[in-house]
């Protein structure tokens, strides 16, 4: 059993919000309550505010076991199985008010499928062209050679190759390519049986084009409806439609992109998207099939 802190990827100036907050709460409880007089409370609020501080960053870990990873956030575990666990994400970004620019890990799981959708397991700061700042954390290094043990890919394998060479360790295994389909594929009849009108869907997903920027399970889904509905309107055409056909493959290659597998041929990646809206729409009308836990 091996143990990753995950305390590097906590920023002090969150953890320090969540201590303020928990202050004043705790000064307004002692002072409105008579339990203690103002200054009394004041001198509590400041040490709840500085414990906060110091105990919550190591309140993170991620813990290899024999058969999965359990996250602990806050002291909370969440217990996911190797087959659950399809890799790592990796999401970059530029934060708007100070452009500094951030990775996102998340576990990716097998299900719901998607790149981006899984446990959150911290984010830290890189440098402007997304790349490792300089001898990060030996953590961060555990945390890659860990998947890497278990074969299992992770986003960037060239940022986390940096890291693992300045700490001694060997790279990432080569990624595995995951083919699609995998398994039985519906026919478009059974993919969009019952699903919305052409007209109707196309009015819902104008009115979500700010879906980039919504949680991991919205932005995927809209990626998920758009290529669908490109997929519609083209047979509706009788795939006569040359353009029509030609956004088909390209929406659908959208979702491939996201979901990190691959299609050998266009056909392919349209069967995939039937394949991937017909789960989608069951899982979406059966509420006892669980959701993952986004973070």
């Amino acid at each position: 059993m091996r143990t990753v802190r995950l305390s590097y990827m906590r920023r002090r100036v969150d953890i320090i919000g969540v201590g303020c907050l928990l202050a004043l709460v705790t000064v307004i409880v002692l002072g409105e309550s008579g339990l203690a007089d103002p200054g009394t409370a004041v001198l509590v609020g400041a040490l709840v505010a500085g414990a906060v501080a110091v105990g919550v960053p190591h309140t993170f870990w991620l813990r290899e076991e024999a058969d999965g990873l359990t996250v602990v956030r806050l002291l909370v575990p969440r217990r996911y199985a190797w087959s659950e666990i399809r890799g790592l994400a990796m999401e970059f970004d530029e934060e708007e008010e100070t452009s500094v620019h951030r990775v996102t890990l998340r576990l990716r799981l097998v299900d719901p499928p998607g790149r981006f959708w899984g446990p959150l397991l911290g984010r830290f700061d890189v440098t402007d062209d997304d790349r490792p700042r300089g001898l990060e954390p030996r953590a961060l290094a555990e945390l890659f050679a860990l998947f890497g043990r278990h074969g299992l890919p992770v986003d960037r394998p060239e940022f986390a190759d940096d890291v693992l060479h300045t700490r001694g360790l060997p790279p990432t295994p080569p990624p595995a390519v995951r083919s699609v389909p995998a398994g039985p594929v519906p026919t478009a009849a059974e993919a969009y049986a019952g699903a919305p009108g052409i007209a109707e869907e196309e009015t819902s997903l104008a009115a979500g084009r700010n879906a980039a920027k919504s949680p991991p399970r919205k932005r995927r889904a809209h990626l998920l409806r758009a290529a669908a509905q490109a997929d519609r309107i083209a047979l509706a055409g009788g795939d006569a439609d040359r353009e029509q056909v030609v956004w088909a493959r390209i929406s659908a290659g959208y979702l491939c992109e996201h979901d990190g597998v691959t299609a050998a041929t266009d056909d392919d990646a349209r069967s995939y998207v039937r394949q991937q809206y017909l789960d989608w729409r069951r899982a979406s009308a059966d509420p006892r099939r669980g959701r993952r836990d986004g973070g």
